[in-house]
Parts: structure tokens; sequence; C-alpha cells
């Protein structure tokens, strides 16, 4: 199997996990900073500075815990040897599908 052929799907992926890690990150951040900010207790240049260390902090030192365990715990990889582009088709749909709903309460 060539995989030049499935170079468009992994762009495709790479786009949409961007999109969606900056923007549940932004939520992320004013769920947490929000109330800090709107009291005054820092401004929102310190919360956003604040929030790219231990975001990005966060994401360095727990990536590849999340990815361990999509790759182990959620679905056996073994499964689509032979059918790679199927599990790749099915993970760019899923993020595609991604709806986390309001987070709000």
């Amino acid at each position: 199997m060539a995989m030049d052929e499935y170079l468009w799907m992994v762009i495709l992926g790479f786009i949409i996990a961007f999109i969606l890690a900056f923007s549940v990150g932004a939520n992320d951040v004013a769920n947490s900073f929000g109330t800090a900010v709107g009291s005054g207790v820092v401004t929102l240049r310190q919360a956003c500075i604040l929030a790219s260390i231990f975001e990005t902090t966060g994401s360095v030192l727990l990536g590849a815990k999340v990815g361990e365990t999509i790759r182990k715990g959620i679905i056996d990889v073994n499964l689509y040897n032979e059918t790679v582009e199927t599990l790749m088709a099915g993970e760019v749909s899923a993020m595609v599908g991604r709806d986390d709903g309001p987070t709000d309460s």
C-alpha cells in the first residue's frame, strides 16, 4: 500500500486535531481563569501566560499517556494491520464528529 495516496487524510486529520485542541484548550482556560480574571486577581495577560505554560506542560507530560490509552485501551489497532486506511478514516471521522456539547452549567 502506497501511503502517498493517504497523505491528504493525514493532513486533514492534523488540521482537524489542531482546531479541536485549540478550541478545547481555550474552553479549559476560560473555565479555569474566568473567575480569577473577572474578580481582578490576575490580569488577562497574566492568565494567558499562565495558561500557555500549563496547557503546554500538560500536553507534553501527559500527551503520550493519552495516546497510549487510545492505542491500547480503547481500540485494538492490531485488528487494522491489513486495512490501515480504514483505521485512518475512522479516526478522522471521529474527530470530525466530535461534540462535547456545552461544558458550562
